[in-house]
């Protein structure tokens, strides 16, 4: 072929070089190129750095000759030489770009026997003056000589500084690259960099007519993926159809004619026919990995994978799960797809089955379903809703399950649980009691999925999950089934017939199952159940006062989702809480902010009343960081109530109450506190909760004989937590206290530090009012609790609560933020002057401030407004 200085010199050689002149013969588009904004970049980057080179790769039609054209057109100032290599057989590929480049025409002398290596040098040491010059090889794939390509490395290894070497091809042409890389002297641009991004996309189709709304250009660019040729031919194909755009976008998914003639021409009709069983086989399944191509293909499947990873076929590469997971592009994978269903239909059947077991085989259930309903009838359908069925929905993964079979097994009792057990799972409390009720009094199908055994163990669990949304689960007792001996089966009934169990009040039955769930779970690799099972053990223990074991297996619970992979999943969340919580109960640093739960909705109906539980436990542990705490100190009680009267016997609340009741005396709510503890008291009865409950606010009130008459039966009763007890000690020793009866103040003090030193509990003596300064004057009189006494102390002045107003004070602070003089504000109440005088001198007192600005500062700090 010819030069641009003539004739050429024909040596050894499989490829010959087409040769243009400095940038006039650059190869003519036949259409206006879309500017790519990442590939200039690096080419600009590249230009003005010495003697570097950039590699070009991508398939056929990915747009590198257009790119590098493109970018020479616009931003290139200096020579240009390009070189196309072409077919053809042989000639000097040094002797070419020593033409191209015209330094002197005695670098290569014709007829002279020299190695391609002794002609790179000689041409290197002949351009060392040549002016700043691009030069691009072009089709650099079709160079197979190893002379020539060892020519071509030295040449890219030495290249003076004013030279730039641009080289594209359809893949990595056999030179040590690294060598360059290492030096800092290589820019590799690829197929993610010459791919059109959407906006890109939009650009070419309105070259060709084709303006599409932003759906349509999603599929499109979702279809091509970007790569030039496929957006060009989907461009003429939408055109051609303008009128119709739905059918034209299906048909180019099918793929289109010209689609399927562009993939045969440029990627399959030159590969050898074990590559091309191979691309059968493995389109099938969405994604493979080499150890499903191997059981697919045989074992030449590795050295067929590598060499089409080699070639730069459109393969896209993701690790996960510790594999290489390799995707064909869409529309290739669609065209491959579609000739084994023409020409190996026989085969597609037995290829589904052994994807589908390859994918159970892997642990991977939701891949498996795809292929057994892919096989025409479906018969793996049974025995995979058996053996994998509930799997899926406990990893997550039930609404892939239901969307899958959909139209398949619709009167089976087992499917219908399912359909429940996913509602449970995402915490859907309607879905679940109408999918619950529909599997006890729907139609049956003749044959079962399951035994009447496995389906009825189901059935206990579901509804134990279903009593436990909606907070009811104390109204029967929760069992264990008997042993199915299908590990998934038995491990979601032991977490959810544990968990109704805990609940409903029956802690010991109910920790028991859980234990068991954990055992479960772990043997059978059920992340999340396990997560939740130490979670749900985690609760039992702070129900039965044992705050260090719950901090313990909170943290286990912690550490059992990062085991598993889970340290970003919901699942995780309920965890941090109770461990915040038990960090909270012993004056430890608790985690801020905490996660959010999972399920909360606006609408608290619709959330689960555990979960409704833990929210308003949140709420109590950031109460101190809230903005306005007496809006949150509000929200709290109006949400307790509401949960009282929605899930009344939901265990575990009656303690919640008396924690609210702490936050509305630390901001003075007076009223709002008397108000819960009335509605509390109403719906729960006169527990041993609410008597303290009760103290508490008759001690606000300034009435401590009343807490001692109160108080006293109550603590002879063993029906009282640890928790409470503590505090009614507490109330106890305050209100002798002030009945000036110290005998009483010590031995309830001691019998206080007696209870909270066995878990190092210091939230009672900060929540109890007046208990704090109190062991600040006594403490040194309990020795063997000073350890104790030691950290009361260090948190007293952080926990410490508003001083105490009157009523009337509380009525005049909460007008000084208006403005109002003091003569203002008394003839709004109604009193003279002197008296909101006196009243302010008793404010600022109390607050320990001297000045009108000063006093509002400190109430809004302590929450009063």
């Amino acid at each position: 072929m010819a030069s641009s200085s003539g004739s050429l010199d024909m040596r050894s050689g499989s490829s010959v070089i087409a040769a243009t002149g400095p940038c006039a013969g650059l190869p003519e588009l036949s259409f206006a190129p879309v500017r790519c904004n990442e590939a200039f970049s690096r080419l600009d980057r590249a230009g003005a750095a010495a003697g570097h080179t950039v590699l070009l790769c991508g398939p056929a039609g990915s747009g590198k000759t257009v790119v590098l054209v493109d970018w020479v057109r616009r931003r290139c100032a200096a020579r240009v030489a390009w070189l196309t290599v072409t077919e053809q057989p042989g000639t000097d590929l040094m002797a070419e770009i020593a033409r191209t480049l015209d330094p002197g025409s005695d670098s290569v002398s014709v007829g002279v026997l020299h190695t391609p290596l002794d002609r790179a040098a000689n041409l290197i040491a002949a351009t060392a003056d040549i002016e700043s010059t691009v030069l691009v090889i072009d089709n650099a794939h079709l160079l197979t000589d190893p002379l020539q390509l060892a020519g071509l490395e030295y040449l890219l290894t030495h290249l003076p500084a004013q030279v730039t070497a641009l080289i594209a091809s359809r893949f990595d042409p056999p030179l040590r690259w690294h060598a360059l890389d290492l030096a800092g002297r290589l820019t590799r641009i690829g197929a993610p960099e010459l791919a059109l991004s959407p906006d890109r996309v939009a650009q070419l189709l309105a070259q060709h007519g084709c303006r599409l709304d932003d759906a349509d250009l999603a599929v499109v660019h979702n279809l091509t993926r970007g790569w030039a040729a496929l957006v060009r031919i989907a461009a003429i194909c939408l055109s051609a159809n303008g009128t119709d755009r739905d059918t034209a976008l299906t048909a180019l998914a099918r793929p289109a004619h010209a689609v399927a003639d562009f993939l045969v021409a440029e990627l399959l009709a030159s590969l050898p026919a074990p590559t091309l069983e191979f691309l059968l086989a493995t389109a099938v399944p969405t994604q493979f990995c080499l150890p499903m191509a191997e059981d697919l293909v045989g074992a030449d499947a590795a050295r067929i994978l590598d060499e089409l990873l080699r070639a730069n076929f459109p393969l896209h590469t993701v690790a996960d799960g510790g594999r290489l997971w390799h995707t064909y592009h869409p529309l290739l994978r669609a065209y491959l797809l579609a000739e084994a269903a023409y020409t190996r239909p026989d085969h597609l059947p037995a290829c589904h089955r052994r994807v589908a077991a390859w994918f159970t085989a892997a642990a991977m259930p939701g891949p498996a379903l795809e292929h057994v309903l892919a096989e025409p009838g479906a018969p793996g359908l049974v025995p995979f809703l058996r053996d994998r069925g509930l799997r899926m929905v406990m990893e997550g993964n039930g609404h892939t399950l239901l969307a899958a079979i959909e139209n398949y097994a619709e009167n089976d009792t087992f499917v219908r649980l399912l359909r429940a057990a996913v509602a449970v799972e995402s915490g859907d409390i309607a879905a679940a009691e109408v999918y619950l009720e529909a599997a006890h009094v729907g139609p049956q199908s003749a044959a079962g999925v399951v035994s009447a055994e496995w389906a009825a163990a189901l059935d206990h669990a579901v509804s134990a999950g279903v009593a436990v949304l909606v907070g009811d689960s104390s109204s029967m007792r929760w069992p264990l089934p008997s042993v199915t001996g299908q590990p998934d089966l038995d491990c979601y009934a032991a977490l959810y017939c544990g968990i109704a169990e805990i609940y409903g009040g029956e802690i010991d039955s109910g920790a028991t199952s859980v234990r068991h769930a954990i055992v479960l779970a772990e043997q059978a690799g059920l992340g999340r159940f396990a997560v939740r099972a130490r979670t749900a053990a985690a609760v039992v223990a702070g129900m039965a006062g044992r705050i260090g074991e719950l901090r313990a297996l909170a943290a286990q619970a912690i550490d059992c989702a990062q085991r598993y992979e889970l340290a970003g999943a919901a699942d995780i969340a309920p965890a941090r809480v109770i461990a915040a919580f038990g960090a909270y109960q012993q004056g430890l640093e608790v985690e801020r902010p905490l996660p959010s739960l999972p399920w909360v909705a606006a609408d608290e109906t619709m959330v689960p009343a555990p979960v409704r539980q833990a929210v308003i436990t949140t709420g109590v542990l950031m109460f101190d960081a809230a903005a306005d705490r007496c809006a949150a100190a509000l929200a709290l009680s109006k949400q307790l109530q509401r949960l009282l009267d929605e899930s009344p016997t939901l265990h575990g609340t009656g303690e919640l109450v008396t924690d609210v009741l702490w936050l509305l005396l630390r901001v003075q709510a007076r009223a709002e506190a008397q108000q819960l503890v009335d509605h509390a008291t109403r719906v729960l009865g006169r527990t041993p909760e609410m008597a303290v409950a009760e103290a508490g606010l008759a001690l606000y009130a300034h009435r401590p004989a009343v807490v001692l008459t109160v108080l006293e039966p109550v603590l002879a009763t063993e029906h009282l937590s640890s928790r409470s007890r503590i505090a009614a000690w507490l109330l106890v020793a305050v209100a002798a206290d002030r009945l000036d009866r110290p005998r009483r103040v010590d031995e309830a003090c001691e019998q206080a530090l007696a209870q909270a030193a066995t878990e190092q509990l210091t939230r009672p003596f900060l929540d109890v009012p007046a208990a704090a300064e109190l062991l600040a004057r006594v403490g040194a009189r309990f020795g063997q609790y000073v350890a104790l006494v030691d950290r009361i102390r260090a948190h007293r002045g952080a926990a410490a609560g508003a001083p105490q107003l009157t009523d009337t004070e509380l009525v005049v602070l909460r007008q000084l933020p208006s403005g109002m003089t003091a003569a203002s504000i008394a003839a709004d109440l109604g009193v003279s002057v002197n008296t909101v005088k006196t009243h302010l001198r008793g404010i600022y007192q109390k607050l320990a401030v001297n000045a009108r600005a000063d006093a509002i500062a400190q109430a809004r700090a302590l929450g009063l407004f």
